[in-house]
């Protein structure tokens, strides 16, 4: 979903910090290393987070030609997920048990040979099945430093900005107007900036009128 195609709803962001004077060998060293990288099966780990192509998943092999676009550094992130359907490894334990049952002679097993069998199913299946991929697309305005992420699950955009930061070493905020005046970003003097911090919402409509709408302000009415 983002950049390309789909909806338009993302999360803006703004880069802390300047671009060092190397970042672009700099970046693509640290692309290599947080490139993504698939689940391992015989792992316990059931997700995977990293960067690829923003226009074919699998590619991960990044260099300028993909991720440049002029004034623009353009990403995906990939998230794959490889777990095994509860139903599905239910099924085959539960056959194994048999299997190991009619092998050995005995009527049942403890809780611990079924938990053995259990983990043992587990790891031959997350050996045959596809781990469910899927992107989503960043956009960096290197010239500006406003990044948009095309999504707006909250989980999700804090794994973003961590992977953001360890990657590019470098800050990345919300962009609201309070940290764009914070940080600077629209001039704001200091004093104002302040006062912002202190804003309380303010009621528009008293609830006995039926509803309740609210608007920034500032209740001493200085700004």
């Amino acid at each position: 979903m983002g950049a390309f195609q789909g909806g338009l709803t993302y999360r803006q962001y703004f880069v802390r910090g300047e671009l060092p004077a190397d970042w672009r060998d700099r970046f693509a060293e640290r692309l290599r290393e947080h490139a993504f990288k698939p689940v391992e099966p015989a792992s316990e780990e059931e997700r995977a987070l990293g960067w690829c192509s923003p226009h074919f998943p699998l590619d991960v092999d990044l260099h300028e030609g993909i991720y440049l676009h002029n004034e623009y550094l353009v990403l995906s992130v990939r998230i794959d997920t490889l777990k095994v359907p509860g139903p599905i490894l239910k099924i085959y334990t539960e056959a194994e048990c048999r299997r190991t049952m009619a092998e050995q002679k005995v009527d049942s097993l403890n809780r611990y040979q079924r938990a053995e069998i259990k983990d043992r199913v587990t790891q031959e299946l997350r050996r045959k099945i596809l781990p469910s991929i899927k992107t989503v697309d960043m956009v960096w305005s290197l010239h500006t430093g406003r990044v948009r992420f095309w999504s707006g699950n909250t989980k999700l955009n804090e794994e973003f900005q961590e992977l953001f930061e360890q990657t590019f070493e470098l800050g990345l905020g919300a962009d609201t107007p309070y940290t764009a005046a914070a940080f600077g970003i629209l001039g704001v003097p200091e004093d104002v900036v302040e006062k912002l911090a202190d804003l309380q919402p303010t009621p528009f409509a008293t609830a006995a009128a039926g509803f309740v709408d609210y608007v920034v302000g500032d209740p001493e009415g200085d700004l």
